[in-house]
């Protein structure tokens, strides 16, 4: 007798990750997270790799964990 499932809030061709208690201020996250908003997984992870701010190997890492469960949790 649990708690019934919460339903799935995102759509079905998406996927998600969430990375918690980075050192880093919001400001400089936004400026990584909206260099790569919209854009295609490969070109957005050529440009984390490339890029030369210090928090973009921690949003690349995250970009791979969200990859990493749409192909094992969710057959993306």
């Amino acid at each position: 007798m649990g708690k019934a499932k919460a339903p799935r809030r995102l759509a079905d061709n998406e996927a998600r990750a969430v990375l918690r208690t980075i050192r880093v201020s919001p400001q400089k996250l936004n400026l990584v997270a909206a260099m790569i908003r919209g854009k295609k997984v490969a070109t957005a992870l050529n440009d984390l790799e490339f890029s030369r701010k210090r928090i973009s190997g921690t949003v690349k890492k995250t970009l791979e964990s969200a990859i990493a469960n749409a192909e094992n949790n969710h057959d993306l």
